[in-house]
């Protein structure tokens, strides 16, 4: 049964539906090999013990575009899930049951779906490399000295190692798809407002947005006909009605039809390093002899992104931080003095980035600086966007590398904040649009003689998704480039 746990989802739900595999038993399986492995890993922070207790006998969902369904998944403790312990990754919110499930969350649950546990991330989902938790390192399953990415560091580990079939992330700048590329899988980032965000701990509320890690494609594509639906406690949700992702990602692209755009800032040696540069090339190279019209393309904001960037979600998260006081959830304060208290809780229960990001956020946002930086920051976001339209004009989809670098060893960027934060830099930009972003392996580099994952990131214009799945498979096609296990996960789950 174990060598079952490396087939992708849709794979094994065939197998369900034919009766060839019983999914209460893979469930079982697959729980128990998840907490194996995870003692090399640390991608969970809890698991949800009650899956000895639940029905294996639950009809399949048989209505509609197929689902994602009778499969185990993750989430990222970052999302409400009732009756077990939601976190964000920091000690401010130890303890914190919610009594309900964010709304993802519940249409995954109501299709029948197992729920492994929560995984582990950067505190608050601000980091880079998933070396911000509270509840320690998560270890990229490639190489454990080197990190997996962030902040959704936890789903990215814990799909690529087999513990799950799915796991769900969030994506404030990059979150779902640089861990995606340091870890080998896919990791895809819907429009903004395809997926409701009611349930999700905010971080930055303009820039979040739940996405999906799956080792294929056709996976996300599966998970996008669950979850996408309408939420009236969602006032920025607003899902497209009558598209059925999963068909229409199986639909050809003809390559000979279809514009490639590159963005030249995003695509040279002076940003990117040269393993993820070479990957890059050969995955245009593989596009344009299949037909594919390959346009080079200006965009000179490049720039000014990830300033942008930073500022924007550092004053909305200083915002949304400011309801964490120790009163009515997490730990508690002592003392009778109502500023004391706080200052404790918040002094003891925040790490040292979401500290640095409060502060810088609290300073944009003051008098005689709100004009200066939040301000500038917003236009310049409202630039970005309208540069995009032009880009789409001119192009179907973009291309650029997920990330400018390899996976890095644990503390090499940590003494230097900035560059933590380059490792952003080709994903921020789909975050401020609001469209969508998918990474997809590509290959591996090497460093200090060790191989690993890079991958190449497709952007479409708001609410292509349907283009982008598309687009997504068909590379995998072309390509060749599936998911790898990593050694030791393949020889576990085939002893």
């Amino acid at each position: 049964m174990r060598e079952l746990l490396l087939r992708n989802g849709h794979e094994l739900l065939e197998l369900i539906e034919a009766g060839e595999v019983d999914h209460g038993q893979l469930q079982e399986t697959q729980f128990q090999f998840a907490k194996q492995v995870d003692e090399q890993l640390n991608a969970f922070i809890s698991w949800d013990e009650q899956i000895e207790s639940q029905d294996w006998d639950l009809p399949l969902v048989d209505e509609g575009p197929r689902q994602f369904q009778r499969l185990p998944f993750a989430v990222k403790d970052i999302f409400a899930t009732q009756g077990l312990q939601s976190t964000a990754g920091s000690r401010i919110l130890q303890g914190y049951v919610p009594p309900f499930d964010a709304t993802c969350v519940s249409h995954l649950r109501f299709a029948k779906n197992h729920l492994m546990g929560k995984t582990n991330l950067d505190e608050f989902a601000m980091g880079s490399s998933g070396e911000m938790s509270a509840y320690g390192v998560t270890r990229n399953p490639w190489h454990l000295d080197y990190v997996p990415g962030g902040s959704s560091s936890g789903s990215a580990a814990a799909v690529a190692a087999c513990q799950c079939v799915m796991a769900l992330g969030t994506d404030t700048g990059g979150s779902v798809r640089q861990p995606a590329s340091f870890c080998g899988i896919v990791g895809y980032r819907p429009t903004y407002g395809l997926i409701s965000r009611y349930g999700l701990i905010a971080y930055s509320s303009s820039c979040d947005q739940a996405g999906i890690f799956t080792r294929c494609s056709l996976d996300a594509a599966l998970t996008m006909n669950t979850v996408s639906r309408a939420d009236p406690r969602d006032s920025t949700n607003q899902p497209l009605e009558n598209i059925d992702y999963y068909t229409e990602a199986q639909r050809d692209v003809h390559w000979n039809k279809l514009r490639v755009g590159v963005l030249k800032q995003l695509a040279d040696k002076e940003r990117i390093d040269q393993p993820v540069l070479e990957n890059f090339q050969a995955s245009l190279a593989a596009m344009s002899a299949a037909g594919a019209q390959i346009v080079e393309l200006e965009f000179p904001l490049v720039d000014y992104i990830l300033p942008a960037y930073y500022i924007i979600t550092a004053a909305e998260c200083s915002s949304n931080l400011a309801r964490y006081d120790g009163i009515r959830y997490g730990i508690q304060g002592e003392g009778d003095d109502l500023l004391e208290r706080y200052i404790q809780v918040r002094s003891e229960g925040f790490g040292a980035e979401v500290k640095r990001r409060i502060l810088l956020g609290t300073y944009v946002l003051s008098t005689g600086y709100y004009d200066a930086y939040y301000d500038r920051a917003r236009q310049l976001r409202r630039d970005i966007r309208e540069g995009l339209e032009q880009l789409f004009a001119q192009a179907d989809v973009l291309v650029t590398p997920t990330s400018p670098c390899l996976p890095f060893k644990f503390g090499e960027r940590l003494v230097d904040p900035v560059q933590m934060y380059l490792a952003d830099l080709c994903t921020v930009f789909v975050n401020l649009a609001g469209t969508a972003g998918i990474n997809l392996p590509n290959g591996f580099g090497e460093h200090d003689g060790n191989r690993l994952p890079t991958g190449v990131q497709f952007v479409c214009a708001p609410f292509r998704d349907n283009l982008l799945l598309r687009v997504a498979h068909q590379y995998e096609q072309l390509t060749g480039w599936h998911y790898e296990p990593p050694g030791w996960i393949k020889a576990a789950a085939s002893a």
